[in-house]
């Protein structure tokens, strides 16, 4: 890669469970690309700086002077928050709630048991369970006060009662202080003020108020979002305070910027008091990346999938839009926040092979070796066999690549290593090493492939109009696998930086505030009430933007009229006309006979508008000029590697390429491996892979 003189980067940071990914942008549009082991020890400090000091060594940069040069740096902090309230090591949160309505958030709405559990295990009543409670019953509070669906006030607001559970819940130890009254989405004047004597009473104390994370009717889903967003407050705002210290000292002026779930960021001072939107925030990052990239592409209709070292998650583009979420689930716990829908499960490179005693069969996951100590192939202490072993054995990856950095120490793979801790699982099952690599290879898959229906087909959608797009660590690595387990014939792996690309989507993310309300609008709707909504919701969001040019977008979650099964649809910027109605509700029909099938529209049933949401967009302005790839034929061809792509078959030795090194339009046929930066391409016999002028891989199988 071309040194550059530093001026004009823009610098992003992923942080996973397994390693922090960052990427440098430069202006003229290269891209250098860095890895260190997650840190959550030090806060993630060592691996956030870890990861960019090697992508500003290999950009040819000063580590220690790169900072003076950024002009912009985005961090996330998805893992930061989603490891706390996971362990539970979050701060100890006082609630406050309307009296009488102490118990919403323990009850889960009566299927605490159940939400996120497979279907299998919904009658498993032994062996499945509610979550810890976020709050304890102790440490919530009841205090007099009523507002009902208008707005209007019933019951004012005792703030005596108020300051006297806030002193209460201080002594007790609370740190943090979540507020969630009835029908504040209506009116929050009461939750405003009960904030305003937490903040008089307990003033080191983190404040969480419902009304400013949910506009959206559930008095459940809100508690539960001030309650999560109280739970990692403190200790995410401690993390980027000391994040942004370190930044200052090292020269970065610029001001921090968040990664937020919605597919957007926001400066730092706009998100310290929302944690909660950085949950999810880094694979939104990988979506951003794949619309951009789809969108260049001209490829409308694609399911991103981001495998790394802990984790597999799963989002749909559809004619070059996201899927939103309707709800987020963290812990069994369910909120309702804007949201990119990313889907995930416990199947990473990291994922742990074990023999499960009773049936004597072998399984994976969902535990990981997370970054510490990591798979057993890394070096630091890592016993367990997992994915990443399996993969090393098998030959798919790089023995000599770097996976990343771990204080001053690379990362290089010891395959000795991976094969003792796959023969822990071999001997027990009387398989040979290659032959319980396999194993463990085809159940990740399998599992990883399971998803992929669960969010595809049951979603209404064909497969086979689809384009699997795939990148983090291990997404290449195992892309041809989970393809045919869903029967898809395309895969695009986006170049180089495949390994890195929710960094590099999240480089790309444009400024974004989100506004939403939940509505009652039934057809025949009424244009006018519905414009009046939109206006309230744009008229906080230019509040927001200031004097900054910004784009506008609106939606519509809709329904049939007392149905439960919700979309949401696009609408169309400026005046709504009945004309402009007509078309919003034609594209919910095609999207609703999609979802459920033919069988389920409602001919002479009401359309029902319940949501409607707004978004304002400030692009940034940072374009990723696309050099392409030479067409010229370059000496690509490795020394040959034992490669296993069967079980019961021995390693042969197998054709491997550079895949740096690959020309424009130069097709590899299978049995074969492409070795990339940090990831690899294996290509089974039945498939090839091209490289396209833009530097993408594209495997096909062949018919």
């Amino acid at each position: 890669m071309a040194q550059g003189d530093g001026t004009g980067l823009i610098a992003a940071v992923d942080i996973g469970g397994t390693f922090t990914d960052s990427v440098l942008v430069h202006t003229d549009g290269r891209v250098a690309y860095g890895k260190a082991l997650s840190s959550p020890d030090d806060d993630f400090q060592s691996g956030f700086f870890g990861s960019l000091s090697s992508a500003a060594t290999l950009a040819g940069h000063d580590p220690d002077d790169v900072f003076k040069n950024l002009t912009r740096l985005v961090s996330h902090g998805s893992t930061v928050a989603t490891n706390i309230v996971v362990e539970g090591k979050g701060a100890t949160v006082g609630l406050i709630t309307t009296k009488g309505h102490e118990d919403t958030l323990l009850m889960m709405r009566g299927r605490g048991r159940v939400v996120g559990e497979p279907p299998e295990n919904i009658l498993r009543v032994t062996s499945t369970s509610k979550p810890a409670p976020l709050v304890p019953r102790e440490r919530i509070r009841g205090v007099t006060e009523r507002v009902d669906s208008t707005g209007a006030v019933i019951v004012d607001l005792d703030e005596a009662e108020v300051e006297a559970a806030v002193r209460d819940l201080a002594g007790k130890g609370c740190d943090a202080f979540a507020v969630c009254f009835l029908w504040s989405t209506q009116n929050p004047e009461h939750e405003e003020r009960a904030a305003a004597i937490v903040e008089r009473v307990a003033p080191d104390a983190f404040v969480s108020v419902s009304c400013k994370l949910s506009s959206a009717v559930g008095e459940y889903e809100r508690t539960v979002a001030a309650a999560v967003n109280a739970f990692v407050g403190p200790r995410t705002s401690g993390y980027l305070r000391k994040l942004e210290d370190r930044l200052g000292e090292l020269g970065f002026t610029e001001g921090l910027m968040l990664m937020q779930c919605h597919g957007g960021m926001v400066p730092l001072e706009d998100g310290t008091d929302r944690p909660i939107m950085t949950i999810g925030s880094g694979p939104v990052g990988g979506m951003v990346g794949t619309q951009r990239l789809a969108a260049e592409l001209d490829i409308p209709n694609v399911i991103a999938t981001d495998m790394g070292g802990t984790s597999f998650d799963v989002g749909i583009i559809q004619d070059l839009e996201p899927e939103i979420a309707a709800e987020t689930v963290i812990d069994k716990y369910t909120y309702r926040i804007p949201a990119v829908e990313v889907l995930s499960i416990g199947a990473g490179g990291g994922s742990i092979a074990w023999v499960e005693p009773h049936s004597e069969t072998l399984r994976v996951g969902p535990h990981s070796a997370s970054s510490n100590p990591g798979p057993a192939c890394y070096g630091l202490g890592g016993e367990a066999p997992t994915v990443t072993d399996a993969d090393l054995v098998l030959g798919y990856l790089d023995p000599e690549a770097v996976f990343g950095t771990s204080g001053e120490r690379q990362i290089r793979p010891d395959r000795s290593l991976a094969e003792a801790a796959i023969r822990k699982v071999a001997e027990p099952l009387g398989l040979s090493v290659i032959d319980a690599a396999r194993g463990i290879v085809e159940i990740i898959d399998a599992k990883m492939g399971n998803l992929l229906e669960n969010v595809v087909v049951g979603r209404g959608f064909d497969p086979r109009d689809f384009t699997i797009f795939s990148f983090g660590g291990s997404g290449p690595v195992h892309a041809a696998g989970y393809a045919r387990e869903l029967g898809i014939s395309e895969v695009l792996v986006p170049g180089e930086v495949a390994s890195v690309w929710s960094a590099f989507g999240i480089a790309l993310s444009d400024v974004r505030y989100t506004n939403e309300g939940d509505v009652q609008l039934i057809s025949p709707i009424d244009t006018g009430a519905l414009q009046k909504a939109y206006a309230e919701l744009e008229e906080q969001l230019r509040r927001q933007v200031g004097d900054r040019e910004a784009q506008f977008r609106r939606y519509a979650r809709m329904r049939y009229e007392w149905q439960r099964n919700e979309l949401e649809v696009s609408v169309p910027d400026g005046e709504l006309t009945s004309e402009v109605l007509e078309a919003v509700t034609a594209d919910f029909e095609q999207r609703y006979e999609q979802r459920y099938g033919q069988a389920a529209l409602l001919p002479d049933a009401r359309f029902e508008i319940v949501n409607v949401r707004s978004e304002a967009l400030v692009p940034t302005g940072v374009e990723v000029t696309t050099h392409g790839v030479e067409a010229e034929t370059h000496d690509a061809r490795k020394p040959d590697r034992k490669v296993a792509f069967a079980r019961g078959e021995a390693p042969e030795d197998t054709p491997v390429y550079d895949g740096t090194a690959l020309a424009a339009g130069q097709t590899i046929d299978g049995p074969a491996v492409i070795d990339l930066p940090t990831t690899g391409i294996p290509i089974p016999p039945d498939a090839t892979v091209t490289r396209t002028e833009r530097g993408d891989f594209h495997l096909t199988f062949k018919r």
